[in-house]
């Protein structure tokens, strides 16, 4: 069974793909308005939306997958650091993208977002970060 927190963040994301049909699009959105050096990263995908999906899609299922325990999460997220850091990308703002996951979703649920679901996220955004440290 899924622990408590993983189901919440589960539980979240199940909400906001009821209210939005692509939930990467407002994460993307969010994510190149506060931080625009990082639009320039995407310019090179033939099929940018598809690779942001699947991006964002790889970001939620790891975030899950700690919060129970599974080690492959880190792995996972250790070859996204390193493939990141190659297209320039340093540690500290791949970390920033789970943030701007975790904050599209809190506007796009409002009062649906408990103290409860904050803490899920943030949970999983630390243990996840702390899991994978780049050593490059």
């Amino acid at each position: 069974a899924m622990s408590q927190p993983a189901e919440l963040i589960l539980e979240s994301l199940d909400r906001v793909s009821e209210i939005v049909d692509d939930p990467s699009a407002p994460v993307y959105e969010r994510l190149f308005e506060t931080y625009p050096d990082f639009k320039k990263l995407f310019r090179f995908e033939g099929n940018g939306d598809l690779a942001r999906q699947n991006m964002f899609q790889v970001t939620v299922v790891a975030l899950m997958e700690h919060l129970d325990g599974r080690a492959a999460s880190a792995n996972i997220v250790k070859t996204e650091r390193m493939n990141h850091s190659h297209i320039g990308v340093p540690n500290a703002d791949f970390d920033r993208y789970y943030e701007v996951v975790r904050d599209t979703f809190r506007d796009i649920l409002g009062d649906e977002w408990t103290p409860e679901t904050q803490a899920a996220w943030d949970e999983a955004i630390a243990g996840l970060i702390s899991a994978t440290p780049y050593e490059g």
